[in-house]
């Protein structure tokens, strides 16, 4: 049977559309990434002057913070191909390419039966675009490995596949992410999980594949990951978990960081009122995890959890004692992106699916504060000092041969230095 012209052009026309639009609204975010492009932090320090200063592919057999980062890395081997100028270009493009995978998986067919209703999934991706609290991750590829975690969870708890293609693409994603970040440690008690809650073929090659990976990963992390972990005191305490875990996901990841920096500037340990928030959200998010249905949610904040009980045992912070600095707004945000998003997803479930009306209308009241307050107001990160990279490129191309040229790069007191070949 031929497919009539009208429905060919459809099936080109919505997923591009779709495309074009996330990719419109991450760049919207950060949008001096493609206006004024530099390498941000470890961007250039790292990834793009180990690639340019020891060869494309030296890196990727390294492990770097006591674990491999290979989106990284292939991203600054590449970016070598376009010259000194252009390659910041390519790092954000390559930033807003993993930072958009996540909520396209979301919107396709793979999550029709998990989130029937179009306009849900729609709002959900919203969500995941726009998080609140969440401007340390936005448009930068070293920490685009928090976007791949999300994408390797999606992959996992998704709906069975229609096309055999859809499998193929879900192994290679699934290994991608799984050696661009540490979370494939934790997704692999997921994958076990879904396993033996379905027991099919499909369960059985992502935990395999995510087993691997996550082999491959703990084994650097144990060789590598003590000498890369700061030994200043923790500082840890029942009331900094609860302080912690009010201001930074519950309040930030609702109203924003621009609100919670308004009203706890100095880190909220004085105020009773951030505990209290903390205790309330962990017993929403028990509770909603108790009665909903929903077998991804439950994966969702079982994931979340581990990567966050993970980083706050060890997290690379500045300042001493450490738990109490990431208390302050704008500290330690890559922390709590995957907390906050299992925070809006309990919002959701609660305002569509909760039990009893009350509750239902309470998650919508929050989930309405989090579009009018918390994306208005974080929805812009604010743009990053100019450098002048042309001008450090131009001193750089005029150097002469076995120089070691040291170029500043956002933020404040960041350089990376590159040997002229």
């Amino acid at each position: 049977m031929t497919v009539p012209r009208a429905h060919r052009l459809q099936a080109i026309a919505v997923p591009l559309g779709a495309v074009l639009l996330v990719a419109a609204l991450v760049v919207a975010r950060r949008p001096d990434a493609f206006t004024r492009p530099q390498f941000w932090a470890e961007d250039g320090t790292f990834w793009f002057a180990a690639a340019y200063n020891d060869g494309p592919l030296v890196g990727l057999q390294t492990p770097a913070g006591g674990y491999y980062q290979s989106f990284a890395r292939l991203t600054a081997a590449a970016s070598l191909y376009f010259g000194l100028r252009e390659a910041p270009l390519l790092f954000n493009v390559a930033a807003v390419l993993a930072q958009i995978l996540a909520p396209l998986y979301l919107l396709s067919s793979r999550f029709a039966r998990t989130i029937p209703d179009v306009r849900l999934r729609l709002l959900a991706a919203l969500l995941v675009v726009g998080a609140p609290n969440t401007f340390e991750v936005q448009s930068n590829v070293t920490n685009a490995q928090t976007h791949l975690a999300l994408l390797g969870f999606l992959i996992v708890v998704a709906d069975a596949p229609q096309r055999a293609w859809w499998t193929v693409l879900d192994v290679c994603g699934l290994v991608l992410t799984g050696l661009s970040g540490p979370t494939c440690v934790f997704l692999v008690i997921v994958a076990l999980l879904v396993w033996w809650r379905e027991g099919s073929a499909r369960h059985v090659v992502q935990l395999v594949t995510v087993a691997a990976v996550a082999v491959v990963q703990g084994l650097a992390i144990v060789s590598t990951g003590p000498a890369t972990r700061i030994a200043t005191p923790l500082g840890a305490s029942l009331r900094r978990l609860l302080t912690l875990l009010g201001g930074q996901i519950f309040f930030a990841g609702m109203l924003g960081q621009a609100t919670y920096e308004r009203f706890f500037g100095g880190g909220g340990e004085a105020s009773w009122l951030l505990p209290c928030l903390g205790l309330v959200g962990l017993l929403v998010v028990a509770r909603a995890s108790v009665l909903t249905s929903s077998w991804p949610l439950r994966m969702l904040i079982l994931f979340a959890g581990l990567v966050l009980a993970a980083a706050l045992l060890s997290p690379v912070v500045g300042a001493a004692p450490r738990w109490r600095t990431l208390e302050l707004p704008g500290v330690g945000g890559r922390y709590y992106v995957l907390p906050i998003l299992a925070w809006l997803a309990v919002l959701l479930w609660g305002a569509c699916a909760d039990p009893r009306p009350g509750a239902r209308w309470l998650a919508r009241l929050a989930l309405a504060a989090v579009l009018l307050i918390g994306l208005p107001r974080d929805w812009r990160v604010a743009p990053r000092e100019d450098f002048h990279f042309p001008d450090q490129v131009a001193r750089f191309a005029s150097a002469p041969p076995g120089t070691l040229v040291r170029i500043p790069i956002p933020p404040a007191g960041w350089h990376m230095a590159l040997r002229k070949r």
